[in-house]
């Protein structure tokens, strides 16, 4: 596929980064575009392959496996998204001696979504993402609840005009167990983000007993909350779960009259939606 149809979508989170190839031309994109949000169609744009790893300090690592994996996609563009600004610059800077010359940052002002808080330019640009990648999904009469299991938990209100109206951000699994693990003389730091299936909710070692707090108490906290976004609400609202523990946590959310759906990219497909949108804003 000629390199003006290609997007490398960039996520930069709070510990890893991750990189999705997008191949749709733009150009079948631009009457669905020129409809006023919510978008009812087409479907969300997903990447056709992925990529990630870690950074330190925020200096990225594993350049050579990046570099490889970059080499067939050498004259594409990029957008880069960033909530660490270190490692947004130092993402930036790796992409470009990759041979990515057409890499740009994204800002959340660029973004195709209405931000109904008190200070806009504060709230991170991937929670803004995923509201917009959930506009692309949700149906038009009904209110959207993204929830983000990352680094930190994110679980944040979509309107029913699609507007961005804030929500709740609380510690991941990850951050409690290091938390945990700092603040005390014996408790281990348990590999959370391994963790695959619900934990018996009485641990019969220290591991199992940490494991079912942290586990439980995210699921506990993520129902609270998403309850007291749902009583301001008079239709209920399609729940988004994306992030490394989501899919071990949808199927605890389901209710009768509220579907939720698990997408691994929602916040790469956003990247893909705002470079959509910044298209056709073109002259």
């Amino acid at each position: 596929m000629p390199d003006a149809e290609r997007l490398i979508a960039v996520d930069v989170g709070n510990s890893r980064v991750k990189l999705g190839l997008f191949e749709r031309p733009v150009e079948c994109e631009q009457a669905a575009l020129a409809a006023p949000l919510p978008i009812a169609g087409p479907p969300l744009p997903e990447p056709v392959d992925t990529f990630d790893f870690t950074h330190i300090e925020g200096e990225p690592t594993s350049y050579n496996a990046l570099r490889e994996w970059l080499g067939p996609y050498a004259g594409a563009a990029a957008l880069v998204a960033s909530v660490h600004r270190s490692a947004g610059q130092s993402t930036l800077e790796a992409l470009r001696a990759c041979g990515l010359d057409r890499c740009k940052p994204l800002v959340g002002r660029q973004l195709p979504i209405e931000v109904r808080v008190e200070q806009p330019e504060r709230v991170g640009v991937d929670r803004l993402l995923a509201g917009v990648a959930a506009n692309r999904l949700r149906r038009a009469d009904a209110p959207a609840i993204v929830i983000d299991l990352g680094t930190a938990i994110t679980i944040d209100l979509i309107a029913a005009d699609g507007a961005f109206e804030g929500g709740a951000i609380l510690p991941g699994i990850r951050m409690a167990s290091r938390a945990l693990h700092d603040q005390t003389d014996a408790l281990p730091d348990v590999a959370m983000q391994q963790l695959e299936h619900s934990p018996d909710a009485v641990g019969k070692t220290t591991d199992a007993a940490l494991r079912a707090g942290l586990f439980w108490g995210a699921v506990g906290a993520i129902r609270e909350v998403v309850a007291r976004q749902r009583d301001r609400l008079t239709v209920p609202p399609q729940l988004y779960l994306t992030g490394g523990a989501a899919p071990s946590v949808a199927r605890l959310l389901a209710e009768p009259d509220c579907t939720v759906r698990y997408l691994p990219n929602l916040v790469l497909s956003g990247v893909a939606i705002a470079a959509e949108s910044l298209a056709a804003q073109q002259p």
